[in-house]
C-alpha cells in the first residue's frame, strides 16, 4: 500500500518512512486552471543533504505523464540505505521548448524512522 501525495506549485514538506514505497503526483496549475505536462517535457525530483551541495542523494526523472501529471514512485531501495533525518528537495520542470522552472522551491524532505524491517 502506498500513500499518494499531490504537490502543486508551492512549498510542501514530505515525510517518508525509510524503506517504504511512496507515490508523489505532481501537477501544475495557475489561476486559469491546470497546466498539463506534455510529451517532450521533463520533471526532476531531487533530494540533497542541503541546498548548498552538488551531491544528490536521490533523483527521479519523469518524461511520461498520466493525465498531464508527473507520477514519481519512491521504491524501498531508493531510501533504505539513507540516514534518518532531514533533507531538502525541489522539483524542476524543463519544458520541451527549452524553458526551465523550479515549480516546487527547496522544501523539507524528512526520512522518518522505521520499526519493521521485513
Amino acid at each position: 500500500v502506498s500513500q499518494s501525495r499531490y504537490l502543486k506549485k508551492k512549498m510542501s514538506q514530505i515525510v517518508v518512512a525509510r524503506g517504504d514505497t511512496e507515490v508523489i503526483t505532481i501537477e501544475m496549475s495557475d489561476e486559469n486552471g491546470a497546466i498539463p505536462f506534455v510529451t517532450g517535457d521533463t520533471v526532476y525530483f531531487t533530494v540533497k543533504i542541503d541546498a548548498n551541495t552538488a551531491t544528490k542523494v536521490l533523483q527521479k526523472t519523469v518524461t511520461t505523464f498520466t493525465d498531464g501529471k508527473a507520477v514519481i514512485t519512491l521504491l524501498p531501495a531508493d531510501t533504505s540505505s539513507l540516514a534518518y533525518g532531514f533533507y531538502v528537495y525541489d522539483v524542476q520542470f524543463n519544458r520541451a521548448d527549452g524553458n526551465v522552472k523550479t515549480i516546487v522551491k527547496p522544501s523539507t524532505f524528512k526520512l522518518a524512522e522505521e520499526v519493521t524491517y521485513d
